[in-house]
């Protein structure tokens, strides 16, 4: 009943004017079984089945359940005012291990994938291009550059995509896949960005003196809404190692004059800590600050936040990828040995895991404890929390690309075949300090 209020001096007076029917309904949402997160027109609701949806505006919508270890499901409905619309979804068990889908592009797809908030999955590619696949393996868009891209891309809570590009340009792109705005250098951008809490995007880059012509290297703050650099702090050797942000806005990277160095958010020197071979590895910062990082010369490195050195454990080969932190505190890294270790939080081996394969991508630890890690000549390897084998799949090429794990379970990793790969999994991403390459599904490169 619609009430009219009509003031005649001190007075109220109401007036009932009719009904005014709503124009809402409700959706209730249910599975067998249940526990599945809940999308909406691609947005995560926060709520898993069963659920009902209440005072919901009428006309279409699509409703998508993922739950790990079964196959995503997605049906679109009605909603009518007055009505409720009922969804009951019998979820299929999928056979982990085993393929979802491949996308092939034009070239090695190196670049570690990211996944935005809506599930679109980000991933760079040596055919010059940047991609946008749904959760489904279709193509949303893609965006071409000058040159390959290797670097991962990051993606910030607005949705905006950073990535390099070894046309020498720093990018930022909408969700929709328009440009917003490019930073020039002077050589290729293979470094991946990484964004602070405050929105300022973080990468390692080069530039030419104008005038000398002598090649200059800089770590670079970039200013997220127009592109203007904020400060560049020279380094003194050439970085490709991935910086990482501390939960205190302190930004770690490597170089290659062997060191690991430590930048206020201000772009002020803090510290730097030598080792004996180049630094490519980008660091990863435990719950208690510690910074972990691999070094050319076969060592995986434990540094406080003070950047007083902690422990050094001998890897037997050059580490390129980055280590991870499981959620009991377990370091993993992989070895040009060929080897995936797994050390303890005070430099001691667990296990290892031969390959016979050289190492250079960056493990993923899935909730489970399961471990995964692409290795060169063609094999990802997920393996059990006790270093045994779980199952083993196998590209056409090369996995130098790091993996990242969905939260319906679904493992995505690219390969020098020029693919990249949805495998099915059954656990999403574990809730620990630093658990994949540049720390979260979206590679913001952030402790939190």
């Amino acid at each position: 009943m619609k009430h009219i209020q009509i003031f005649v001096g001190a007075g109220l007076i109401l007036i009932l004017a009719g009904c005014n029917p709503s124009t809402k309904g409700t959706i209730e949402v249910n599975s067998d079984p249940g526990g599945a997160d809940i999308y909406i027109n691609d947005t995560l609701t926060g709520h898993k089945t069963d659920y009902v949806f209440e005072d919901i505006e009428e006309g279409e919508y699509s409703i998508r359940l993922l739950l790990a270890g079964y196959a995503p499901w997605s049906e679109e409905v009605t909603v009518k005012a007055g009505k409720t619309v009922t969804v009951d979804a019998k979820l299929e068990a999928v056979q982990v291990g085993a393929l979802r889908w491949s996308y092939e592009t034009g070239r090695s797809v190196s670049s570690s994938p990211s996944i935005g908030s809506d599930g679109t999955v980000y991933f760079g590619s040596w055919d010059n291009s940047l991609y946008a696949l749904t959760p489904d393996g279709g193509l949303k868009w893609s965006y071409e550059t000058g040159s390959p891209v290797q670097s991962s891309p990051a993606v910030a809570s607005d949705g905006t995509i950073y990535f390099g590009s070894n046309d020498d340009h720093l990018y930022a792109l909408t969700p929709a896949g328009g440009l917003k705005w490019k930073v020039s250098t002077s050589a290729n951008v293979t470094s991946s960005p990484a964004i602070g809490s405050d929105g300022t995007v973080y990468f390692c880059g080069r530039s030419r003196d104008p005038i000398t012509q002598e090649w200059r290297d800089y770590l670079y703050a970039v200013n997220a809404v127009n592109g203007s650099i904020k400060w560049g702090y020279e380094i003194g050797a050439e970085a490709t190692s991935s910086p990482a942000v501390g939960s205190d806005g302190t930004i770690y990277f490597g170089a290659k004059d062997s060191s690991l160095y430590a930048i206020t958010p201000a772009g002020n020197f803090k510290w730097k800590y030598q080792t004996s071979g180049i630094v490519e590895s980008s660091p990863a910062i435990g719950s208690g600050g510690n910074i972990y990082f691999g070094s050319d010369d076969y060592r995986l490195y434990a540094v406080t936040s003070s950047g007083a050195g902690l422990w050094s454990f001998n890897a037997n080969g050059i580490i390129v990828g980055s280590p991870v932190i499981g959620s009991n505190g377990t370091i993993y890294v992989g070895s040009n040995d060929g080897k995936l270790y797994a050390v303890s939080s005070s430099g001691s081996e667990l296990w290892h895991y031969d390959t016979k394969k050289f190492i250079q991508s960056t493990p993923a630890i899935a909730a489970d404890g399961t471990v995964y890690i692409g290795a060169l000549f063609h094999d990802l390897y997920a393996l059990n929390p006790d270093g045994t084998e779980r199952w083993v799949y196998e590209t056409s090429g090369t996995v130098k690309s790091s993996p990242a794990i969905a939260e319906d379970g679904t493992i995505y990793v690219g390969s020098d075949d020029g693919c990249l790969y949805a495998i099915y999994g059954d656990s999403p991403l574990a809730a620990s300090a630093w658990p994949k390459f540049h720390h979260d599904n979206q590679n913001t490169g952030r402790a939190r």
